[in-house]
């Protein structure tokens, strides 16, 4: 357990020097999940850095799951898959609850996943595809949006993460929903993570296309 703190350290230490020169401003620090925010124009740009209790099939088993994106996701209401085009490639789509008198805003991610053979690095990238299926009525397609969830494995069942979010959410904005959008929901999002991998069904995962 030492050696994976440790490890963890070196790691956040790494990011943390890279992310200052690069002009990310550190928010805080809650449970364990370190939040950093960008702003570019109108445009939201947040990392958070973390570790979870998993190895990294039961991850990629999770984020295979599109319809179980509401159990995790925060605000999440609606979420199904488009098109599978592989193991590691999809289309899917996923329904944001907003706020009235706001319009929810919906998405059409592609998502690839890759995996350097030497280091098991995990890469899962996925980037609006706003045109991939008509609009819905009275929700706002959401057209600029690319997340990255980036995955280290570690040693004792855990694995370090790092999760980037970049997003327009489209019209107005509220400044309270914007900290929401850059705090809370994404350490949400990482804390319901983290409680739904302690199911047996994830800690046993296999999957034949990762190697843990």
């Amino acid at each position: 357990m030492r050696v994976l703190f440790m490890h963890l350290f070196v790691a956040c230490a790494f990011i943390m020097n890279a992310q200052n020169k690069d002009g990310w401003a550190f928010k805080n620090e809650k449970e364990g999940v370190k939040v950093y925010y960008k702003n570019t124009s109108n445009i939201q740009e947040i990392k958070l850095i973390s570790s979870i209790q998993s190895n990294l099939s039961g991850m990629i088993q999770l984020f295979t799951e599109v319809e179980h994106y509401p159990l995790w996701g925060y605000k999440v209401i609606e979420a199904r898959l488009l098109k599978r085009i592989s193991a590691t490639e999809m289309y899917y789509y996923s329904r944001i609850d907003f706020p009235w008198p706001m319009s929810d805003r919906d998405l059409i991610m592609h998502s690839q996943m890759t995996q350097d053979p030497a280091t098991k690095k995990v890469v899962c990238t996925s980037t609006a595809a706003p045109d991939f299926i008509p609009e819905v009525k009275d929700v706002v397609r959401v057209r600029t949006a690319n997340t990255t969830w980036t995955l280290f494995p570690g040693t004792g069942g855990w694995l370090y993460s790092e999760y980037y979010i970049y997003s327009d959410p489209g019209g107005s904005i509220p400044a309270w929903l914007i900290n929401m959008a850059i705090d809370v929901g994404p350490r949400e999002t990482i804390k319901n993570i983290r409680a739904i991998l302690r199911d047996p069904r994830y800690q046993r995962a296999k999957l034949p296309y990762i190697k843990d």
